[in-house]
């Protein structure tokens, strides 16, 4: 049995864990960052917004859901690149939520939030393709065995 740094250390043997384990920790990133900025911009102009959703529990919440997500999917990457088959579910589901919140921003008539929607709804398809492939089972299968 090998050791979790050795299996860290090598690269997967499939194209779709080559891909999808990056794109899945730049999913991770992202969101982690997100959950920085929202403290930073709290701290620098305050809780700002409409009076539902601005309100002290409702912006810890919103900090804690992306940053506690984000630091999930990291994880979620690192056992992708792994080969660990119990990374694979989490990662589709999270891809599933990326196509539900990115396909109605992709439709804005706004650029930002259009652009912002066509970004994730793009990689959440890479990652979901590269994530179903024949590749990814069979070394996924492998790994465990």
């Amino acid at each position: 049995m090998r050791s979790d740094s050795s299996r860290l250390d090598r690269w997967p043997v499939s194209w779709g864990l080559r891909i999808s384990a990056p794109l899945v920790a730049a999913q991770a990133l992202a969101l982690i960052v997100y959950g920085i900025l929202l403290i930073i911009e709290v701290a620098r102009f305050g809780i700002t917004g409409p009076e539902e959703v601005s309100n002290v529990p409702a912006v810890v919440l919103e900090i804690v859901i992306f940053t506690g997500f984000g630091i999930a999917l990291a994880f979620t990457a690192r056992g992708l690149w792994q080969a660990r088959r119990p990374a694979r579910a989490p990662a589709v589901l999270a891809q599933l939520i990326a196509f539900v919140i990115g396909g109605p921003l992709a439709f804005s008539t706004e650029t930002g939030p259009r652009i912002a929607g066509i970004t994730i709804v793009a990689v959440a398809g890479a990652a979901t393709i590269a994530l179903l492939s024949r590749g990814v089972t069979q070394e996924m299968g492998d790994a465990t065995a």
